[in-house]
């Protein structure tokens, strides 16, 4: 038998009188097979490497226990597991245009923030311009976008709009064919519009 934790012969560190006395030896017998049983129940300790295999019900009281403010219980399972292993360098940079795209792009990958500066807004304010692209988008995933933006924004700094913005298939290769025959193309492509409030 080896000596991994899993399979550890538990009865060989036993001191040779008790070896001899058949009530120790079964009470040791007894023990050594409920530790075996459990030494593979080691796995369900390990939480932050194993959120991709973990139950719905462990990520809620887990989002719980680690103060993910932002969480819903109506987020999908993947949507779930993509928050709380994000929720990390969000609380690390909470405040920040970093947090703000990281725990958007939770719900929608490849989300961008657009500071006011960067679009010719007004000082404090940016836009959001979201990749619906494969995640699709419908007006109450927008308003989940709309209330958990407050929980990464910086107080001072206020949403002046989220843009959806979806690219077709072929975009690129169409696009580069174009452009090497010489011919500028514009491609606006509007999902949806949804309001702020």
């Amino acid at each position: 038998m080896s000596n991994s934790i899993y399979e550890i012969d538990y009865l060989r560190s036993l001191p040779d009188v008790l070896k001899k006395d058949k009530s120790m030896l079964a009470l040791a017998k007894a023990i050594a097979e409920e530790l075996n049983k459990l030494s593979g129940d080691t796995n369900e300790a390990i939480i932050y490497a194993r959120i991709d295999h973990l139950s719905e019900g462990v990520l809620d009281i887990l989002a719980y226990d680690f103060k993910v403010d932002w969480w819903d219980y109506n987020f999908n399972l993947e949507e779930k597991r993509r928050i709380l292993k994000a929720s990390w360098n969000v609380h690390r940079r909470l405040g920040t245009k970093a947090a703000v795209e990281k725990a958007i792009s939770a719900i929608y990958p490849d989300t961008k923030v657009e500071e006011w500066f960067e679009y010719g807004g007004a000082p404090y304010k940016f836009k959001l311009l979201i990749d619906a692209t494969y995640e699709g988008t419908d007006p109450v995933k927008h308003q989940r976008v709309l209330e958990k933006v407050n929980f990464y924004k910086n107080i001072r700094s206020h949403l002046d709009g989220v843009e959806y913005i979806a690219i077709p298939a072929g975009y690129c290769t169409g696009f580069g064919a174009i452009k090497m025959a010489g011919a500028a193309m514009d491609l606006t492509v509007e999902v949806a519009v949804y309001g702020l409030g």
